[in-house]
């Protein structure tokens, strides 16, 4: 798609690398990442962020996911929930505590990232 001219913007690529990462498409996910930053395009867009974010954690890379979530211009309850919930897939149970601990505002769904640690602990 994307050497056929086809100007993809951060919504296509956002839904592209969300793909990646249901369909367990490392490679192709890494590809799209690396064609942003080469870009230079998009590369601290929010909306992109948080599927890179979820892309690098389904894979067990949280320090790429972390080093994602760093270069983020803004933070909010999603994104840092996707960081707790990666940290939680890496069996980093004390980051994810401290990362829930550090947000400003919680919700039902980091709450549950969270609760899930406990089953991690008692695994």
């Amino acid at each position: 798609m994307m050497n056929s001219g086809l100007e993809l913007d951060e919504v296509m690529l956002a839904s592209i690398v969300s793909a990646c990462a249901s369909l367990c498409a490392l490679k192709e996910g890494l590809q799209i990442h690396a064609r942003v930053i080469k870009n230079n395009k998009f590369s601290d867009d929010i909306v992109l962020g948080n599927p890179l974010v979820d892309m690098y954690s389904k894979f067990n890379s949280v320090s790429e996911a972390r080093q994602v979530f760093d270069q983020m211009p803004v933070r909010n309850v999603v994104y840092e929930t996707s960081m707790v919930s990666g940290y939680t897939r890496a069996t980093s149970i004390k980051a994810a505590r401290f990362m829930f601990w550090k947000m400003k505002q919680r919700n039902v769904v980091s709450w549950n990232a969270l609760g899930y640690t406990q089953n991690k602990e008692n695994d």
